[in-house]
Parts: structure tokens; sequence; C-alpha cells
């Protein structure tokens, strides 16, 4: 498959709402050139972090936060109508960017195509990023049942896997999960990150945290001299809104369990027929294309590229 055919079938994507057509239709005849955006690392596995980095996109008033530049990233297959992945960041003064992406589990592995755009603060494209590429490792293969009778052995009592969910009543004594200070509380938007302050564990105790319904580990952190944790994550892409269950799990024995509640990102409610994973970058950008806009930036971009080529083939 050429490269100009390649570009074509792999950024057909959504055309959604006027300001989305303001988008698709945004001259880049002055576009700079730019070097295509670095992926590191490649390949990735599901849910590993991998992040897609580049430079000159650059602002014309950094100075006024209102009329800066932005770059919005989507990542999908090329034989596909609509990428898996999207987000949008702010770049530096100096033009420099760093997005941070995952695929969900169960995603075909292979080799997806990486696009980028820059925009200016009304959304009109500025530069067109050469599209590279990230490859999805695929699962390692279930190793197979041997099929001669193996020795007796002694079942060895049953124990929770670490992160499982073990019932309220299981939580250690003294253990809290305060909502105040720095904390954010007990719920949070797809795309914001979460901040959790909670007592009661061993000094210097290492928590690792467990999000359920679908146990994703989402970080591990270390307990002060005073047994204070502070827990930092960003809820994975892809978690579905609802009900959830936040789980604490210490190196010395502590455990903690509570209620955790996910809704979803603002703006975002007519989006729900993308297959796109909003990752949300928690940034302000002034794009003038509206929340629910940047919420699809993957699929814009992927538009704006699949018209741009097609235009190229007349």
């Amino acid at each position: 498959m050429s490269r100009t055919t390649t570009r074509a079938a792999a950024l057909t994507g959504l055309t959604a709402t006027t300001v989305a057509t303001g988008l698709l239709l945004a001259p880049a005849a002055f576009a700079a050139p730019l070097t295509a955006p670095v992926v590191d690392p490649d390949p990735v596995a599901a849910e590993e972090t991998f992040t897609v980095s580049g430079a000159g996109c650059l602002s014309a008033d950094y100075a006024n936060p209102e009329t800066r530049s932005a770059v919005v990233v989507a990542v999908g297959d090329p034989e596909d109508d609509q990428p898996l992945l999207g987000d949008a960041i702010e770049p530096a003064e100096n033009g420099t960017w760093s997005l941070e992406l995952a695929f969900e589990v169960g995603t075909p592995g292979g080799e997806y195509v990486v696009v980028a755009d820059c925009l200016d603060y009304n959304g009109n494209l500025l530069s067109e990023y050469p599209i590279t590429t990230v490859t999805l490792t695929a699962p390692a293969a279930t190793p197979a049942t041997p099929t001669e009778t193996a020795a007796p052995t002694t079942t060895a009592p049953a124990t929770k896997p670490t992160g499982a969910i073990r019932g309220s009543q299981a939580n250690t004594p003294g253990v809290a999960s305060p909502d105040g200070g720095s904390a954010t509380g007990d719920s949070t938007a797809l795309g914001r990150k979460v901040v959790k302050v909670l007592t009661g564990f061993k000094p210097r105790e290492v928590v690792t945290v467990t999000l359920h319904s679908t146990p994703q580990t989402v970080g591990t952190f270390t307990a002060d001299a005073n047994g204070t944790v502070t827990v930092e994550f960003t809820v994975p892409a892809g978690t579905p809104t609802g009900e959830h269950t936040l789980v604490y799990e210490g190196s010395m024995g502590t455990y903690f369990q509570e209620a955790f509640t996910v809704t979803a990102a603002a703006g975002t409610s007519n989006a729900s027929s993308s297959s796109l994973a909003y990752t949300g970058a928690d940034i302000a950008l002034p794009l003038g294309l509206g929340v629910g806009a940047l919420a699809l930036g993957g699929g814009l971009v992927f538009a704006a590229r699949r018209r741009s080529a097609e235009g190229s083939q007349a």
C-alpha cells in the first residue's frame, strides 16, 4: 500500500458538529514542515503507557493563554473508520510537547498509525506532523495443558491475590480516607487526576492501589513516617463510568477499600457513539472548539487528514 493510500485509509474518521467542520476546512497551505513525532517505547503491550512527543508547534503569542496553539494526536488502525486513542495538549513555549497514551486490554496486536496536527487557538490547522507508527505486541499464548498425569500435590489454602476485593469488613482498623485538604473526594470525571490522602498505614509501608470493577493497578505509593500515604493517578483510558472500588493493600499487611465513582468527562455526552478512547489530559485549551470537540480531537485529526489526502489525489 502506498504512503498516500495508507494516509487516506488511516485518516477516515468523524465529521462531528459545525465546529468540527471548521477544523476540516482549515487551510494548511502555509504549514511549516515538521519532524515526525517520537513514540517511546515502541513496541508496547496493552495498558503499558507510551509517550508521543514532538516539537515545532509554536504559539503566535504564548504570553496570552487564550491564544496559545495546541497539538491534537490520534492513534488508530489504517483500515478502520475511527481512531482508537486520542488526546490534546498545549505545547511548551518552545513548541515541544509530550502526551501519554495506552492501548486497552483486548486491542488486537499489530502496527497502528500515529497522526498529529498543530492547531492555532481558533482551531485552524497550522502544520501536519508526518505520520508515524506504534506497534502493539500480541499477548503471550496460553501454555498448552500437559497430557501426562501430574504428580499429586498438596492444595495450599486459598488466598486472595494482591488487589482483590475482600469486603469492607476486612478494612484494617484505624485506616481512614478523609476527603479534605488536597484530596479530590470519592468521585471524578474521566481524564481528571485523582488525589487521595489516607491515614493509618504503617510508617514507610508500600501501598499498591487497584481500581475495580475490572482490576487495574493504578500505582504504588509509600507512606510517610506517620503512616500517611498520598495517592495520585488518572483513571485509565476506557474505564466505564459508574460505581467502582479502590483497594489499598500495604506491604506490611494493612488493607483498606472504599467506593469510588467515575463520571463522564464534561461536554462529552454527545460523543458516546464514538469508539475513540478519550484519555483526557487535564489542560485548558482555548481553541474555540469547545470541550466536546476536544473530546473528539483524535477523530477530528483523522477526518482532517483524510480530506487533505483525498484532495491531493484529485
